[in-house]
C-alpha cells in the first residue's frame, strides 16, 4: 500500500494510540494546521494558523476518516499579543473549544514543559503535513528529531532566531516538519516542548533545522488565559 510509505519528510506513520493530544485544525472543511490539546477546553497552536472559522478534530489518526473523532468548533481565539507575522516571533495562540472534549484513552491533554533548560534532546514531531514526495498523507506521521543547540540554530538562520524559538532536526536524515504541520507538537520525554512554527522550504534540509515556538516560555501566559476564561 502506498500509505505504508507516506512520510512527514522522512517520518513514518505514528502508532495509532500514541498521540491522544494531537488536534487537527480545519477551516471551511480544509485541514490547515495541527494543534495540541492541553486542557479539556483548550487547544494550543501557532498564531499564524488563525482563521475566522476554525474547528478542531480530536482523536484523529487518518486524515480522511472520522473513526472515534470529536469535532468541536472554536468559540474563542487568543493570539499572543507579541506575535509578529513578519519575524515569526511569539507564534503562539490558544483556542477555546465551544464545549469540553470528552477525555478518554484516545483523547487527552499533554502536559507542558515548564523548564526552558530541560536537557531532553531526543524528541518527536507529528503531523499530516506534506511528505518528501510533496503529498499530504492520510495517516498521521511521526518523526524523531533532536533539539539543536541555540548557537547552531542561529548560525543556520542568521538574525532570525529569537529567545522564544527552539530548533530541532535530524542532521543525518533531514527529518523535519513541513507545510501543513504548523502548530503541531514537538514532544520531548512526554512533555510539550515546542509548536511547529517555520523553517526552510524545501523542508528536511540537513543544514536547516525546523524552528518551533518554545512553549516553556509561555506557561504563565497560557495559565493566565485559561484561568481568566474559567
Amino acid at each position: 500500500f502506498a500509505e505504508d510509505h507516506e512520510k512527514l519528510v522522512q517520518g513514518e506513520p505514528c502508532n495509532q494510540r500514541s498521540h491522544p493530544y494531537q488536534a487537527a485544525l480545519y477551516n471551511s472543511g480544509q485541514l490547515i494546521c495541527g494543534g495540541v490539546l492541553i486542557h479539556p477546553e483548550w487547544v494550543l497552536t501557532v498564531a499564524h494558523c488563525k482563521k475566522e472559522k476554525l474547528h478542531v478534530c480530536l482523536g484523529k489518526h487518518y486524515r480522511r476518516g472520522a473513526e472515534g473523532t470529536q469535532s468541536i468548533s472554536v468559540a474563542k481565539t487568543v493570539v499572543h499579543p507579541g506575535f509578529n507575522p513578519a519575524t515569526h516571533d511569539q507564534d503562539i495562540m490558544l483556542l477555546r473549544l465551544a464545549q469540553p472534549a470528552n477525555i478518554s484513552e484516545r483523547i487527552h491533554a499533554l502536559a507542558l514543559e515548564e523548564n526552558c533548560q530541560a536537557s531532553a534532546t531526543s524528541c518527536h514531531i507529528l503531523g499530516w503535513g506534506k511528505t518528501e514526495e510533496g503529498q499530504f498523507p492520510n495517516s498521521l506521521q511521526c518523526a524523531h528529531v533532536q533539539i539543536v543547540p541555540q548557537e547552531a540554530c542561529e548560525r543556520a538562520y542568521p538574525h532570525q532566531i529569537t529567545r522564544n524559538m527552539v530548533c530541532a532536526g535530524d542532521p543525518t536524515h533531514g527529518e523535519d516538519a513541513c507545510e501543513g504541520d504548523s502548530g503541531g507538537p514537538l514532544v520531548c520525554e512526554g512533555l510539550l516542548r515546542g509548536l511547529v512554527s517555520w523553517g526552510e522550504v524545501p523542508c528536511g534540509s540537513k543544514e536547516k533545522p525546523g524552528v518551533y515556538t518554545d512553549v516553556c516560555r509561555y506557561v504563565n501566559w497560557i495559565r493566565k488565559i485559561i484561568h481568566d476564561h474559567l
